[in-house]
């Protein structure tokens, strides 16, 4: 999985170079080609209006698409290159949803317009050797009816042009959402069932298994009031990419994720994590937080990007739980409580562990779940390629226990946070006093 922060919002024309180092220094090794550093969806409102006041000396990318190659170069894809931040993931550039409501705008010609953006990005995208590239669905101005028959031919286009390059880049279209007067609802690919019916679609004509792939944008689906597990599960491996970004379910917004919380969670993690981690899913991470930097004083500025890639590493995490139970051959367990409990339920019967231990040496010799748990001291019996999985939310001083005892086995920290047995095991041990005798975990 490639941890990636979006660069619109965070790199800005004033100090691109140095915003760059700020996102390496901060862990990140990935960001993206994003046209929306230059051309945010904001902008295509004014496009075609002559009496709006425009910046002296500003090239607009959505009034001189050409351009986008040569500005998105000089304003950081050049520097980034220089500097070592890669760049896997291109997007091309897309209208805010709930931005256009003015009858002076030309909507044919805002349509036109992101057509022509999105050629010249996937261009770009191709030239510097993107794995994929985020393509949004055309939905201005289109009925239902002619929402697939717009977007079809634009897709097949963007297709034709990576054939004709050789490139075997993925064109990704994203789940949108609609503006009907300032609530937003379902818009195209909002639902599992029309994705994968498009996606399979474009492939089809496209002559290729997978050329055409899915991004999942976590906020639009929040702010649609879906459930994230529901949409990810049947688009299965077509899924390439996820924007991961918290908000409030009422506004449209990037907050880093946790932080959307004003009397209750809107964004479902628990869903979001459930759903990837049923389809091992293991493609584009991307995080999104731009409200939540711009907002925030320019000297803490860097240690939101810190913290944004330590909470990506803890989706990454949960997320490849199932990976990590899977990696070592023989194991053992540390922790005879709760999380034990978890462990043995979801993978216990496959990935049976020799034992568990546990530091409460009055349970020493205890069968539990089916498991005999044993002293620390037990540990240095083990062969070196025997992983310890330690089952406590005191990781940190069990780790350090651990290496005290001079042990070289591999050690893994389990988690039962997101599993699918997590909160009926609970409600099964408050109905059953005796069952809590595990210990804290």
């Amino acid at each position: 999985m490639k941890i990636i922060c979006r660069s619109a919002g965070i790199i800005g024309n004033l100090r691109p170079k140095q915003n760059i180092k700020d996102i390496l220094a901060a862990g990140f090794e990935y960001s993206m080609l994003d046209a929306a550093v230059l051309c945010s969806p904001q902008e295509f409102k004014n496009l075609g209006i002559n009496n709006y006041k425009r910046e002296k000396g500003k090239v607009y990318l959505s009034e001189n698409p050409e351009k986008l190659s040569e500005e998105m170069n000089k304003a950081f894809a050049t520097s980034a290159k220089e500097l070592g931040l890669h760049l896997p993931v291109a997007m091309a550039p897309t209208v805010a949803a709930e931005s256009i409501h003015s009858k002076k705008t030309d909507i044919g010609k805002v349509n036109d317009t992101l057509k022509l953006l999105a050629k010249e990005t996937l261009k770009l995208a191709i030239a510097e050797k993107c794995e994929s590239i985020i393509v949004p669905p055309i939905f201005l101005g289109l009925s239902p009816k002619e929402e697939w028959e717009v977007n079809s031919s634009f897709y097949q286009e963007l297709s034709k042009i990576a054939d004709d390059a050789g490139s075997d880049i993925k064109i990704l279209l994203k789940n949108m959402t609609k503006d009907i007067n300032g609530h937003f609802v379902r818009g195209i690919c909002a639902e599992a069932e029309e994705a994968v019916k498009w996606i399979d679609e474009l492939n089809a004509k496209a002559g290729q298994k997978d050329r055409f792939g899915f991004c999942f944008d976590v906020g639009n689906a929040t702010l649609c009031g879906q459930d994230i597990k529901e949409i990810i599960v049947p688009i299965g491996d077509r899924l390439q990419a996820v924007i991961v970004r918290d908000l409030d379910g009422v506004h449209d917004a990037a907050l880093l994720p946790y932080t959307a919380c004003f009397k209750g969670q809107q964004t479902n993690w628990l869903s979001m994590i459930r759903g990837l981690r049923q389809i091992h899913f293991d493609g584009a991470f991307i995080m999104d937080f731009a409200d939540t930097y711009g907002n925030m004083t320019d000297m803490i500025r860097p240690s939101i990007l810190s913290l944004a890639h330590e909470i990506a590493e803890h989706f990454a995490w949960h997320i490849g739980m199932d990976k990590l139970v899977k990696k070592h051959d023989k194991r053992v367990l540390f922790g005879a409580g709760n999380m034990c409990r978890a462990y043995m339920k979801d993978y216990g019967k496959e990935y049976k562990p020799l034992f568990t231990c546990d530091n409460n040496s009055a349970r020493w010799g205890e069968e539990f779940c089916g498991l005999t748990i044993e002293s620390p001291e037990k540990l240095k019996e083990l062969s070196p390629d025997t992983a310890i999985y330690i089952c406590n939310v005191y990781y940190k001083e069990i780790s350090a226990q651990l290496k005290e005892m001079g042990l070289k086995n591999p050690i893994e920290w389990f988690s039962d946070e997101y599993c699918d047995t997590f909160y009926m095991d609970r409600l099964d041990m408050a109905a059953d006093p005796n069952a809590a005798k595990g210990g804290k975990s």
